[in-house]
């Protein structure tokens, strides 16, 4: 915690990937322009009204809920 918060973003970003890593044989920019085209996608969806948002709250709590569930599967 005596990091600063961009040190410990950086770091948190780094770890993700030592346990995350990508697909093989994928490149960084092929990597962010899936990211670009998910957002858009993302975007588009919730321009046409079709999408639909959660609180940050609704979010939390599903998030807990789901990291509980796979803490009792693994017993």
């Amino acid at each position: 915690m005596e990091l600063s918060y961009d040190e410990r973003a950086k770091l948190s970003e780094e770890l993700w990937w030592s346990l995350h890593p990508p697909a093989e044989n994928v490149s960084q920019e092929e990597i962010d322009a899936s990211w670009d085209a998910e957002i858009k996608r993302r975007i588009e969806e919730m321009d046409s009204g079709g999408g639909r948002t959660v609180s940050l709250e609704e979010l939390m709590a599903d998030m807990d809920a789901r990291i509980a569930a796979k803490r009792r599967e693994k017993g």
